[in-house]
């Protein structure tokens, strides 16, 4: 404003030759014109006062996000009580057993969600340390927000949505179509469904697109090899960058020398129907420790210290875990690396060799004869992925495929990835 005001000053001593009627008309401009300036400046001044004294009252409440934190931490408390050890297939609902007024308060504020199945208890000191290793192991899933998308509910609506039926396909109708939907991890609160139909389904429905994907990369890996050795056959020479993709796939596959007679042996998929059988076995549905705090779904050990999960009835003296991963996809690619590479599971290569050349489909089943060295248990886990397999008619994903869609998009730790 004293600028404005030295300036009018100035231009009022230039204009007194002009004549006293002039000066006064222009003047009387200045003066207009000042005050329109000094009342627009004013006027915006206290415009911005008034936003920013108002601008607090559309603000997010900070509050919300801290109670979906706390509600995941109760959660994630409430599974590390539960015996795990115990088969899923013989847990029993203490129904005499009374509740306190705690457990009562709770049933109170959860009235809208369905009852818990009652599990045994851990003494409080394994419960503390499950909850360590929560923190340790797996930061984000202490910390995961505990939002409705996050539930065995809406991750079945989400593919309800896609299309993703399973009664379809036990209708005997065409092959299914899985759509590309990957979940990071398994969902919140699976371990709280029921083992009935529910839990199954949202299992097979979270896994089998890992399962589905993981085969196609593997599936692509093989054909190119096969136009590798048909190129070799021929007497062309092999690109440099062709040899460099061989070497890596050869470390890939535990394999000293990029030999493509042999890669093909082991670059080969896992039938669906078998995969599923193993995940549901070694997680018990999704339930197990290893699968909620570690996405652990097949049970594979590590030597490793602090790359993994301690089982709680590991002998003393034994320095195994079961190997922990970052999310389902990775779980399914090292499962799937393990039977492709180990010599524990040649026979199950050479059988599955065998039945390409008589050009015959991967037989889960029959294949599943060859695994007597996944677990200790023998012949007697044979048995059971058998009986897994027929019991659940897992057979019929043999034959599903991914839908057409675009390469995958990830949204990071999200619940839901895209792809």
């Amino acid at each position: 404003m004293m600028a404005d005001i030295d300036r009018s000053r100035s231009d009022d001593r230039s204009l007194l030759g002009l004549g006293s009627d002039v000066r006064m008309v222009l003047a009387g401009i200045g003066l207009l014109l000042g005050v329109g300036l000094a009342g627009g400046i004013g006027a915006g001044v206290l415009s911005s006062q008034i936003e920013e004294a108002r601008a607090p009252e559309v603000e997010a409440r900070p509050v919300m996000l801290s109670e979906t934190v706390q509600e995941a931490w109760q959660r994630l408390s409430h599974l590390a009580q539960m015996e795990w050890r115990l088969p899923a297939s013989v847990v029993a609902r203490q129904a005499d057993k009374p509740a306190d007024k705690a457990e009562a308060a709770d049933k109170v504020a959860a009235d809208a969600e369905p009852q818990l199945a009652s599990l045994p208890m851990v003494p409080p000191e394994v419960a503390q340390r499950r909850l360590a290793e929560a923190k340790a192991l797996s930061p984000h899933r202490s910390a995961v927000r505990a939002e409705a998308e996050r539930t065995v509910d809406a991750m079945l609506r989400r593919f309800e949505n896609e299309g993703f039926d399973l009664t379809e396909a036990r209708s005997g109708g065409p092959s299914l179509e899985v759509p590309r939907i990957f979940l990071a991890r398994l969902p919140i609160d699976i371990a709280d469904v029921n083992l009935t139909e529910k839990r199954k389904r949202a299992f097979i429905k979270v896994m089998l697109p890992h399962i589905l994907r993981e085969n196609e990369r593997i599936q692509e890996d093989r054909d190119r090899l096969f136009k590798l050795r048909e190129r070799r056959d021929s007497g062309l020479p092999l690109r440099p960058r062709d040899e460099a993709w061989l070497a890596d796939l050869s470390q890939r596959y535990a394999l000293d020398e990029p030999e493509i007679d042999e890669m093909l042996l082991r670059v080969d998929i896992i039938p669906p129907a078998l995969a599923l059988a193993q995940s549901i076995e070694e997680s018990g549905w999704g339930t197990s420790r290893f699968a909620l705090l570690g996405n652990a779904v097949y049970g594979q050990w590590t030597w490793n210290p602090g790359t993994g999960i301690v089982p709680e009835n590991r002998p003393d003296g034994e320095k195994y875990e079961v190997l922990r991963f970052a999310s389902l996809d990775q779980s399914v690619a090292a499962y799937m690396r393990n039977l492709n590479s180990k010599s524990s599971y040649r026979e199950f290569r050479e059988q599955r060799a065998k039945l390409r050349q008589r050009e015959q489909s991967l037989d889960g089943y029959s294949l599943a004869a060859n695994l007597h060295r996944y677990s200790v248990r023998g012949n007697d886990y044979i048995r059971t992925l058998r009986s897994i397999m027929r019991s659940n008619d897992l057979e019929i994903f043999d034959s599903a495929r991914l839908g057409d869609e675009p390469a995958p998009m990830f949204s990071g730790l999200d619940f839901f990835q895209k792809g």
